[in-house]
């Protein structure tokens, strides 16, 4: 693959980054939530609790019913603006029913205190059922989106001073899931930054660093989208739990990383006593071996993961599978020295490790000149530290006093 990358380094590199770019389509099907029920094991307590209520019931958000709380003074006295805020509730996407203030029968004449509305009047709430999994993607969705329009929906039900609160396991989730995405955008440059110092520190150079970093994200991404769309097949096709992503991302990333230090600090190495093409020749054929061998032994490791009967196990095991062969076979053995073949000395910019000598007609990677050797002499010519046969050495011009005076 090594020799390839160097001899057809445009096909390898556009070869690589579709194959990559096609994969990472998957991430338009990649939904992430907190599915805890759905990714225990099918026989366990919990998962047939769940399925006895939401077939029972027919609605899946049965068994975590999300709460509305509407607070205002004495809203307990507004009975039929708490109904039509009822009637609101009910019309939002993904809403099966909603149970609240609403729901008390005509007869009574007044709210039962303690039900749906407080003991001091001020609060009322609304028992919400979603049509989804209370804890997959539809539903907590579906709560972003009444959070969003909460102050709306008040005052649509002429409460404009109240306020609408959302709570329940749904909200949990949906905090969770875009806290710990929201971390991600903040952590994902600092960490590629770092790996950007590191590979500057260590290659001398700040061009390399910039087409390393970014492969390794694209490999990460290309990871998350074919595990996304391999799922559907392999796995349940429910949400990934939310912490999936960001403990792929981490650790991807820091193998990648290790791999980068690996693969290009042989070429450099090698970029110093040879043209830069038979650098990359002859250090990624040298390197290919263990950067696979690690690879597949690293994706076997993540592997077993999958022998825990929890969906969300899983979905780590095969992040990780897919994505160290993605790197171990297809970046680092193919992409990465195309690349540097491309961009040729320049990616030793600033510093001047690499060789910009020119390879010569005809050479191997084996018989390739170095800076100040023999090997590119012609016949007949001197090589360094050999003496020209028509000027006399030191120990003849000295000899030759003593002979004319024998003579």
């Amino acid at each position: 693959m090594a020799r390839f990358a160097v001899q057809q380094p445009v096909a390898a590199a556009v070869g690589s980054l579709l194959l990559l770019g096609l994969a990472a389509g998957g991430l338009l099907r990649y939904d992430v939530a907190n599915p805890v029920i759905q990714s225990l094991p099918a026989n366990s307590a919990p998962q047939r609790g769940y399925d006895v209520a939401t077939t029972g019931f027919t609605a899946d958000g049965i068994v975590a019913p999300t709460v509305a709380v509407v607070r205002q003074d004495g809203i307990a006295r507004e009975p039929a603006r708490l109904a039509e805020l009822g009637l609101l509730l009910a019309r939002q996407p993904g809403v099966t029913a909603v149970f609240g203030p609403g729901d008390v029968p005509p007869e009574l004449e007044q709210i039962p205190e303690g039900v749906f509305v407080a003991p001091g009047g001020d609060l009322a709430r609304y028992l919400i059922v979603f049509g989804a999994d209370p804890l997959d993607e539809p539903a907590v969705g579906a709560v972003r989106d009444l959070v969003d329009r909460a102050p709306e929906l008040v005052r649509e039900a002429g409460l404009p001073d109240a306020e609408l609160l959302i709570g329940g396991d749904t909200a949990i989730s949906a905090t969770l899931v875009e806290g710990t995405l929201g971390d991600l955008r903040r952590v994902a440059p600092l960490a590629l930054l770092a790996a950007f110092a590191v590979l500057a520190v260590y290659l001398r150079s700040l061009v390399a660093p910039l087409y390393l970093v970014a492969t390794s994200v694209l490999a990460l991404l290309a990871a998350l989208g074919l595990s996304a769309t391999a799922s559907d097949v392999l796995l349940e096709p429910i949400a990934v739990a939310f912490f999936v992503p960001f403990a792929v991302s981490v650790l991807l990333l820091g193998l990648g990383s290790d791999y980068n230090v690996f693969l290009v600090g042989r070429i450099w190495d090698e970029g110093e006593r040879r043209p830069l093409r038979d650098a990359v020749e002859v250090a990624a054929t040298r390197a290919a071996r263990p950067i696979a061998t690690a690879g597949v032994i690293l994706a076997g490791s993540f592997g077993l993961l999958a022998l825990v009967p929890l969906t969300t196990f899983r979905a780590i095991a095969l992040a990780m599978v897919i994505g160290l062969l993605l790197d171990a076979f297809l970046v680092r053995q193919l992409l990465v020295p195309a690349l540097i073949v491309l961009v040729g000395p320049r990616s030793g910019w600033p510093g001047r490790r690499l060789s910009q000598a020119p390879a010569r007609p005809g050479e191997t990677t084996e018989s390739a000149p170095t800076a100040g050797s023999d090997a590119g002499k012609t016949e007949g010519e001197p090589g360094e530290g050999d003496q020209p046969q028509d000027v006399p050495s030191d120990a003849s011009q000295r000899a030759e006093p003593g002979a004319e005076q024998r003579s």
